[in-house]
């Protein structure tokens, strides 16, 4: 996920916004907003699935992310996962960005607001982060840049570490009314959106060259705000261009490569260096991630698509549209530089300091780091070892995994959900089946118990050894474990797929069938846990083993009309049997439910005083004169045969 749309659409992923629909207003973290957050979220039901088998969430620049935003997610996770106690709802986060590139956006009235509440709008300021800092790795290998002299360079602009002869070798490349050959490929980089639309228009203008339009083709739900190229292109020979995707395939181009447009019909062709490559068009995925159904994996889903010449005038672009872009020769208009971050966003794009022409002096007031930033990476940077963090925070981890697997969460909260409709709905249930939940549910309470007091001891036991690969005794306990819960899932299990709840209430049905699918669901994937853990666990294997987790095809039903009854407490069994089928079979035919066709206590009498008369029939409870007229031919019927099957007179 990502801040952005367009940042979503280039990663593969979606944003932040559309992933958790969160509001586009500052959220606070109160007692109050947090309950008006949740209560107008509209998830479906794949979409909660979708969050509660998620894993990893990957958040790109991170820097841009606001600190209320990441507390509404730790908001929305902590519910829908039903995971108070953990951030983020014991989704391992993974944040990737650099703090001294581009800050979050935030107007004024909005920090009015949030003022109050957070110290900055920077993420490492919310209140979930604070409440469990993260790991922080940082990576010092550089790619873009080779020379030492300009890395240095760049090191004290992102650092605010500038003194004077810094400022003497940077100002070396500044060039004021510099004007380069239409063949040295430089793109202007500026602080403004308005000042790079009038260099491009005005750029594009110069040429005497007809204007060629290139429209996009949409198809299915593409919002044209995230339309990651012009949907109209307008170009001409000669026009300076950016390329805008990497090119997969053939690794012709990049995304941020600069050249000259060559040739301009069906195709167009773009000359790189001497290289002419023949463009085609791209196509960009709107995409959402759901649920198979089936078989409960992941699955990405196209919601629509956008394809269009992976293009655009590149005679100059914003800093701003220039982060995560890699640039041989770059103009930097720069003086008006107005957020923390963009001198170094803008310098740092180039590959090497003979590259950059200055077009206006930086001065040290746009120079500068945000002091929140600065105190952040204070923060976040590890106390001691890194490695005997990232231990202890593997630690952590892997017993919220045991955690997960032994307290029974699912189940306990399928079985609430379970009791909740069955006491709604009391009054239209058999007193069998009634008595059976009962039984049930203590059953559940006993076995939950011993995994509840068993968790306790994995703290304890996890001091021994902090990998627990190695951690001898905890993994015989595990097995210990693991053994012992395996035969009541699997017993419990079998209890809810031949449950011997009844109702004749499609409605009553409808509410106890979904708690009941959920609770079975709930207990073949805590059972299909409980087997890994009988052998060794290891935190990589048993994460495979749950990526290969797929749903069971249950069909769970308390509804007497679909339902398989043994007929016990009735007369003539085998005719209650053949009453049953017949009334099953009209409810499916017309739609209607069961008590008005025969309800069990119709069938009942049916085959205790056996009417072979329509007079009589009118005698039994639920047979009115309208439904004798309907069905009382094929009842009558039915009962005469059966009398003279069995010599009944």
């Amino acid at each position: 996920a990502a801040p952005t749309g367009v940042a979503a659409i280039n990663a593969g992923g979606v944003t932040l916004h559309s992933l958790f629909q969160l509001p586009f207003h500052p959220f606070l973290p109160t007692h109050q907003n947090k309950e008006a957050l949740l209560g107008k979220l509209k998830f479906t039901r794949q979409r909660q699935q979708l969050l509660r088998k998620m894993e990893l969430l990957v958040i790109d620049e991170i820097s841009m992310v606001r600190a209320d935003v990441m507390d509404a997610i730790d908001c929305i996770l902590r519910s829908v996962r039903r995971n108070h106690a953990s951030p983020f709802g014991g989704v391992q986060l993974l944040c990737i960005g650099d703090l001294f590139q581009l800050p979050p956006v935030t107007q004024h009235h909005e920090w009015a607001i949030l003022q109050d509440y957070y110290a900055s709008p920077f993420f490492f300021d919310s209140v979930v982060i604070r409440e469990q800092m993260p790991v922080l790795i940082e990576l010092n290998k550089i790619y873009r840049q080779k020379e030492d002299s300009f890395v240095r360079l760049l090191n004290k602009v992102r650092n605010n570490g500038m003194d004077e002869d810094d400022f003497e070798d940077l100002h070396m490349r500044y060039k004021p009314g510099f004007r380069p050959h239409s063949d040295e490929n430089f793109i202007t980089l500026t602080s403004h959106n308005k000042q790079a639309d009038i260099i491009n228009s005005t750029e594009l203008e110069r040429l005497l060259r007809p204007t060629f339009t290139y429209e996009a083709s949409v198809e299915g739900d593409f919002p044209e705000q995230l339309y990651p190229v012009e949907a109209n292109l307008v170009l001409k020979e000669g026009a300076q261009v950016m390329f805008l995707k990497n090119d997969s395939v053939q690794r012709r181009y990049f995304n941020g490569k600069i050249g000259i447009v060559k040739s301009l019909n069906e195709d167009i062709i773009v000359d790189c260096d001497g290289v002419d490559i023949v463009v085609a068009k791209e196509t960009w995925e709107n995409t959402r991630y759901t649920v198979n159904k089936a078989d409960g994996k992941l699955e990405q889903e196209s919601l629509g698509s956008f394809s269009q010449y992976p293009l655009r005038l590149a005679w100059a672009i914003t800093i701003h549209k220039s982060q995560g872009l890699t640039f041989e020769k770059v103009m930097i208009d720069a003086g008006a530089a107005f957020s923390s971050g963009q001198v170094y966003v803008a310098l740092s794009r180039c590959t090497s300091l003979e590259g950059i022409v200055l077009l206006s002096k930086i001065p040290p007031a746009a120079i500068y780091s945000n002091e929140h930033v600065v105190k952040g990476q204070q923060a976040l940077t590890p106390k001691g070892s890194l490695a005997d963090r990232f231990v202890g925070a593997r630690q952590v981890y892997t017993q919220q995994l045991l955690e997960e697997v032994f307290a029974f969460n699912d189940i306990n909260i399928g079985i609430s959900h379970l009791l909740y409709a069955l006491k709604k709905e009391a009054g239209k249930f058999n007193a069998a089946g009634l008595e059976w939940f009962h039984e049930f549910q203590q059953q559940f309470n006993s076995e939950r118990s011993v995994g509840l007091k068993f968790i306790g001891h994995i703290a304890a036991m996890m001091k021994q050894a902090a990998v627990i690969e190695k951690n001898a005794t905890l993994q015989q306990r595990i097995s210990d474990a693991a053994n012992h819960f395996e035969k009541p899932l699997a017993d419990m299990l079998n209890q809810i797929k031949n449950n011997p709840l009844l109702t004749e209430s499609r409605e009553a049905a409808d509410a106890v069938n979904e708690s009941l699918q959920e609770t079975a669901l709930a207990l073949f994937t805590a059972h299909y846990y409980i087997s890994y853990c009988k052998k060794p666990f290891e935190v990589v294997s048993f994460l495979q083993h749950k990526l290969n987790f797929s749903l069971p095809r249950l069909s769970i039903t308390c509804y007497a009309s679909g339902k398989q009854q043994t007929a016990t407490d009735v007369n003539h069994a085998e005719l209650f049997d053949t009453l049953k089928r017949w009334r099953d079979l009209a409810c499916e035919e017309s739609g209607l439910p069961i008590y008005m066709v025969a309800s069990l206590q119709t069938l009942k009498e049916l085959c205790t005083y056996l009417p072979t008369t329509k007079k009589e029939l009118l005698k039994i409870a639920g047979f009115g004169k309208a439904k004798v007229d309907k069905y009382g031919d094929e009842v009558v019927e039915a009962i005469e045969s059966y009398c003279t099957y069995k010599g009944i007179d």
